[in-house]
């Protein structure tokens, strides 16, 4: 069976922050991702725990390391005076995996369907750069290697 996205799928990033703000997500850090984040705030592991982050358990009980949202719903990394005041990523430059990879994520690509289903919250679905299969592939293949952080 040829996946729905065999002919490529666009998308460009129109910095709307949908993926960073009000919906109050939850971003899954990595090793790799605490160890860059901790640098890039000039932290050490622990420190970066205490002010940036968070522990959430899933439907079974465990618990995952996650960077903290505000009353908002806005990722703690989210600041409204970046961008000529737009808003955009205060670390950018070294955000997580999971950052990185949207759209490109497993349960998004898993259907056309659940395509269209986000691409109704993000404009920039659908719209800009074609991305090839590889392309994406590679992108998901980041996004599956990467391993959430238990606590």
């Amino acid at each position: 069976m040829c996946a729905f996205y065999e002919n490529g799928l666009k998308f460009e990033c129109n910095g709307c922050s949908y993926c960073c703000r009000f919906e109050g997500g939850v971003v899954l850090l990595s090793n790799d991702d605490l160890e860059r984040l901790s640098r890039y705030v000039n932290l050490t592991s622990e420190q970066f725990k205490e002010v940036y982050c968070r522990i959430v358990k899933d439907d079974s009980g465990k618990a995952f390391l996650v960077l903290k949202t505000l009353l908002n719903g806005d990722c703690i990394f989210w600041n409204k005076d970046l961008c000529s005041g737009k808003g955009g990523c205060s670390c950018y430059e070294v955000r997580p995996i999971q950052c990185s990879t949207y759209p490109f994520w497993t349960k998004i690509l898993s259907s056309e369907e659940n395509w269209n289903k986000e691409k109704s919250k993000c404009p920039g679905i659908n719209k800009g750069t074609l991305n090839t299969k590889e392309e994406i592939e590679e992108q998901l293949s980041f996004y599956k290697a990467r391993i959430p952080l238990n606590e």
